[in-house]
């Protein structure tokens, strides 16, 4: 057990370094990349939604949509059916960056993968399958 904890932290470090490499001005994390794709894909959630599909608090979900907003890339909607409710909205230039981004991050993980079989990958999926629906 002990070996395969310390494969998946290495195993996560080398994620993120690939996915964060060479990140300049204007550009976004992984986490920020999921983020944009999530409120995309959910269609102007709340705040505690996005804290809850990323399992952090609402204050850790509000720092993350903050710098989001800081960028200009989401935007803090009220809702129309009730003026009390705050949703979150991709902006064009959220929308514009997810779609250059995600084939560029997706391109930096497939190098690290291609050193596996088609076989080994899909294997590799339901196993993470397995595990992330055992433990949400």
């Amino acid at each position: 057990m002990e070996e395969l904890v310390s494969h998946m932290f290495i195993m996560g470090r080398l994620m993120r370094d690939k996915m964060n490499k060479n990140l300049a001005a204007g550009q976004c994390t992984m986490l920020e990349f999921e983020t944009l794709k999530y409120v995309k894909d959910a269609g102007r959630p709340h705040m505690r939604e996005v804290a809850k599909n990323f399992h952090v608090t609402p204050p850790a979900a509000t720092l993350m949509i903050d710098g989001l907003v800081k960028m200009k890339l989401l935007a803090r909607v009220i809702d129309p059916k009730d003026r009390r409710s705050v949703r979150l909205s991709m902006t064009a230039k959220g929308k514009q960056l997810l779609e250059r981004g995600i084939a560029k991050k997706i391109n930096e993980l497939k190098k690290i993968f291609t050193i596996l079989t088609p076989a080994e990958r899909t294997h590799f999926v339901a196993v993470l399958k397995k595990i992330i629906k055992n433990n949400l």
